[in-house]
């Protein structure tokens, strides 16, 4: 087991009666003027395929719910030609019994560095991250969704739906 995870899961023990924990936000000014996204899923981990979870599945969830919420979403390929290139990333992790899983939904999107007018590509921007205590597929996409409604609740805050 790796470090983190082990760290995640002796979290999760002290969380006796509760099934998550979360985190979330940042100051919702960094998702204003943006227009359209790209999605990027993290491929899932050895675990998710044995709760019949896949990227392909939580990128269509994901995807659905920027929709929804009025944001524009475009493909991988175009996405890259996108000022600021601003993308949603999901990635979620299981330990390797089964017992936890982590979850993080963030914008990234490329910024300029004030003090030397640097480039600096793919900053975090937004992040909502989840603790599971024995998660099943539906609730890691349950709290995946979340993520998202979260992000696009910050977004519609300093961008009007169109």
């Amino acid at each position: 087991m790796t470090r983190p995870l082990v760290t995640m899961s002796l979290i999760l023990m002290h969380l006796i009666g509760s099934g998550f924990v979360s985190a979330q936000g940042q100051d919702p000014d960094g998702l204003k003027g943006i227009s359209v996204v790209y999605v990027l899923v993290e491929d899932a981990p050895e675990g998710a395929k044995r709760l019949g979870l896949t990227a392909e599945s939580i990128q269509s969830d994901v995807e659905l719910k920027l929709l929804l919420a009025g944001m524009g979403v475009a493909t991988l390929k175009d996405g890259h030609t996108l000022p600021g290139r601003p993308h949603v990333y999901v990635r979620f992790t299981l330990t390797k019994g089964g017992e936890a899983a982590s979850i993080q939904v963030e914008l990234d999107q490329d910024a300029v560095l004030d003090r030397n007018a640097e480039r600096a590509p793919s900053v975090m921007t937004w992040y909502a991250g989840y603790l599971l205590a024995n998660p099943t597929a539906q609730g890691i996409r349950d709290e995946i969704k979340r993520g998202v409604d979260a992000l696009t609740n910050a977004w519609l805050t300093v961008n009007s739906k169109k």
